[in-house]
């Protein structure tokens, strides 16, 4: 982690620990409760709990309100199946009808993986979809293949500052690069091209915490560290983020079928979203072994350099999430107590059971 790293907050007097396969199957239920087919809806309750598994709570679970609410607005078709608009053997654009993002997605990389398999790489765009959760979920699709896998998506209406300005020009677009490193845990890049996600910024005003110093700007365009008052983001880099964010809405924009985020006039669910995949079959360029030896004797060069004051170890992009991944499997999730009671809310309005109780 470094300085400019914004982490998630943490506090286990404000949490309540749930498990891996008991979130799923609550996710999946109240999916299905709400129209989703059984296979789509396990499927997005897999993508979001790998997200919470990661840490990456702000795009994991806590986000099904958002779709349950998008089913009842018409803004997501639950049944819509995905469809392929056109392909070449390295290429597929398809529209994702309205589905839950997860579900075009997680078809879209599967595609890419097969096609890179096929002719060395692969790449899908995908249009007329919805938000996806978090992107290294599927860039990790690939790399557990053996593949270097990409991901980027569309996030709605300008919410970034264009370089220079305190006014928004860009969406905070989120990319995830994933690379295999043999037997050891992928490097995963997972960012987003503003400053922080706004994603933390919700879960800092969720703890009571405020936003450290050059990350957000208020209504009237003066830096805030107030997570309730942040309406624009500052790009991250400044001039570097602003360049990744605009890239990102193309490729996941206009190159998809949909539109830049300057252009953008509704809530994201009613103008959908837009996401981009590419897959890349390391043993069609050179040997894998080698590849992976390489990659995985680096890493633990990376690892033993010596860490600055105030640091307690140097790791590799990826390390922190995996490691959690494999804590919280076995000792279970950390929810914010009042997104646990939520879920418990929204289970009740459908007539869903829960499998744990925040009293307990």
């Amino acid at each position: 982690m470094t300085e400019s790293t914004i982490p998630y907050p943490r506090d286990e007097g404000q949490e309540v620990r749930v498990s891996a396969d008991d979130l799923h199957a609550l996710l999946t239920a109240m999916l299905v409760k709400q129209s989703l087919f059984k296979f789509d809806a396990r499927t997005v309750a897999e993508r979001m709990v790998e997200a919470d598994l990661r840490g990456i709570q702000s795009h994991g679970s806590r986000t099904i309100g958002r779709y349950l609410d998008a089913i009842d607005a018409g803004d997501i078709d639950p049944r819509a199946r995905v469809l392929t608009v056109s392909e070449t053997p390295a290429v597929a654009v398809l529209d994702g009808s309205r589905a839950v993002g997860h579900v075009a997605a997680t078809k879209a990389m599967t595609i890419a993986i097969e096609k890179a398999k096929d002719v060395g790489t692969g790449t899908v765009a995908v249009g007329n979809s919805q938000h996806l959760g978090a992107a290294s979920v599927y860039a990790l699709m690939a790399a557990r293949e053996g593949l270097i896998g990409f991901c980027t998506t569309s996030t709605g209406r300008p919410t970034v500052a264009a370089f220079g300005s305190a006014q928004p020009a860009v969406a905070n677009n989120a990319l995830a690069w994933a690379v295999p490193m043999g037997d050891d845990e992928p490097f995963v890049l997972d960012m987003a091209c503003g400053a922080t996600s706004w994603g933390k910024v919700e879960s800092l005003k969720m703890y009571g915490h405020p936003l450290p110093g050059n990350v957000a700007l208020d209504e009237a365009g003066e830096p805030t560290d107030d997570p309730a008052a942040a309406a624009t983001m500052l790009p991250a880099a400044g001039a570097r983020g602003f360049g990744l964010a605009f890239v990102a809405s193309v490729l996941a924009g206009p190159l998809a079928g949909g539109v830049l985020p300057i252009h953008r006039k509704r809530t994201p669910t009613a103008d959908g979203s837009q996401h981009f995949f590419y897959a890349i079959d390391v043993s069609q360029f050179t040997d894998p072994a080698a590849f992976a030896d390489q990659l995985r004797t680096a890493g633990e060069m990376i690892r033993d350099l010596a860490p600055v004051d105030g640091v307690e170890s140097v790791r590799l992009p990826g390390d922190i999430e995996s490691a959690c991944a494999r804590q919280w499997r076995a000792e279970g999730i950390p929810l914010h107590r009042s997104h646990a009671e939520e879920l418990e809310q929204r289970a009740a309005a459908l007539k869903v059971e829960v499998p744990w109780s925040t009293t307990a």
